[in-house]
């Protein structure tokens, strides 16, 4: 399991293996081509004499070039490293009230297979009302329970309040994919497997009527408080999917839709005890009524616990998706998509029992109406713009065929919108917006 900096670090570190695999491609001979456009744009070419490198802008080299026929690319990667104001994962904020995360990217693509890894780091602490946070969505914000009055005065209802604070974010994905053609159609098939570790612990504010104050413990108050309390942590999953796509109806768009079957799901819960349980507690004001514990004592008071929080569910998930590539300059490209999701008991949705989302054989009392249960139907819609900025272009050519010839730097600037139409979980607000940047390197 990751620490707090490894999955970052191992992005990191990928995306460095990267640039010197890049450095140690790089030709000491001939420039085999120098752009003749783009004052933004720098293209760094070894000097023909191998001494050096030459910067090329808006004009034409007038040394002489010699063609050297290049060696085919034998991989190709794409590494990217950027800063996101909200990890949002299908619809859910899985960051709230955080300061953002950072994050990192790297794939290796050869004969038609994709390996790649992806990390992301939360900055800062998140919070949510709810009892929990996870990956498929919180389990529920709120609940009423009831209390003894004594000594004859009936039962109060009173509002039980969480929230749960997460000090720590830590998620590292592993997939690999396949991709070949049938017709016009593009078919990708491949496997996600998702490593999450979590550091998170939940509080309670039980609120009274007004007019009623506490004794079970002794605040005096309307309010008492609860906690910490153990709530979801570390998660594991794995997802099958599959992926069609053409670009032949437009060079522009590319139309694409994906479906993701979960196979395996598993994490940490707090399963040990069905109720949580306050401390004995010394009241002075009265006693309850007979059969009364030793004068002046009170019984331990007990709230349910709402159990089950994590979704279990090895649900499905449908994404269909439009991405667009409309260039604008010779350095600067427009890339908007938009996003429809459909949810098959993958996501979760705030209200009913908790208990829906436990194996079977593993329901248990008191989950009630404070958990949430397994969506099936429209989870979101999304839209954003990425802006890709060629900054840098390292040219040259394969000495070997381990080597790329050429490598493409970009800033990307990165916008989104995400409109929940299910019941958003805990922590995720209706209309959600977010934005950040990354900066690509591809060869």
């Amino acid at each position: 399991m990751l620490n707090k900096t490894a999955g970052i670090n191992l992005a990191f570190t990928f995306t460095l293996l990267c640039v010197v695999n890049l450095c140690r491609g790089q030709g000491a001979g001939p420039t085999v081509e120098v752009p003749t456009t783009r004052a933004a744009l720098f293209s760094l070419a070894p000097n023909s004499d191998g001494t050096g490198l030459t910067v090329a802008s808006e004009f034409k080299s007038t040394a002489k070039n010699v063609v050297e026929q290049e060696k085919p690319v034998f991989w190709t990667w794409f590494t990217e490293v950027g800063y996101t104001s909200e990890y949002n994962f299908r619809g859910t904020n899985l960051t709230p009230d955080a300061d953002g995360a950072i994050f990192g990217d790297a794939r290796v693509t050869k004969w038609n297979f994709t390996l790649g890894l992806f990390a992301i780091h939360q900055l800062g602490d998140a919070h949510a009302d709810s009892w929990s946070m996870g990956e498929g969505g919180g389990a529920g914000s709120a609940g009423v329970a009831g209390a003894g009055c004594a000594p004859n005065c009936g039962t109060v209802n009173y509002q039980r309040l969480p929230e749960t604070v997460r000090r720590r974010f830590d998620e590292l994905d592993v997939f690999l994919s396949y991709k070949f053609s049938v017709g016009s159609i593009d078919v990708t098939i491949g496997d996600i497997a998702f490593f999450i570790e979590r550091r998170a612990e939940t509080f309670e504010t039980d609120v009274l009527p007004p007019g009623f104050f506490g004794n079970i413990p002794d605040t005096d108050t309307r309010f008492r408080f609860v906690g910490p309390n153990p709530t979801t942590q570390n998660e594991q999953f794995d997802r099958v999917y599959i992926t069609l796509s053409t670009t032949k109806l437009s060079k522009y768009v590319t139309p694409q839709i994906t479906y993701y079957q979960t196979v395996y799901s598993e994490g940490q819960e707090p399963e040990a005890e069905n109720i949580i349980k306050y401390a004995p507690v010394f009241v002075d004001e009265f006693v309850p009524s007979p059969p009364a514990p030793p004068p002046g004592q009170f019984p331990r008071p007990q709230n349910p616990r709402p159990n089950d929080e994590r979704n279990e569910a090895l649900g499905g998930y449908l994404e269909g998706r439009v991405n667009g590539h409309f260039p604008i300059t010779n350095w600067l490209d427009f890339n908007p998509y938009t996003i429809l999701s459909v949810s098959f008991r993958d996501r979760t949705e705030p209200g009913g029992t908790s208990a829906e989302t436990a194996p079977p054989g593993n329901v248990r009392n008191g989950s009630g109406v404070y958990g949430a249960h397994p969506l099936t139907g429209w989870n979101h819609f999304q839209a954003g713009v990425e802006l890709p900025i060629h900054v840098l272009h390292l040219g040259g050519f394969s000495d070997t065929k381990w080597a790329p010839p050429d490598a493409h730097v970009y800033l990307v600037p990165t916008g989104a919108y995400s409109y929940h139409i299910s019941n958003p979980t805990p922590g995720t607000d209706r209309n959600e917006w977010w934005g950040g940047a990354k900066i690509e390197l591809t060869f």
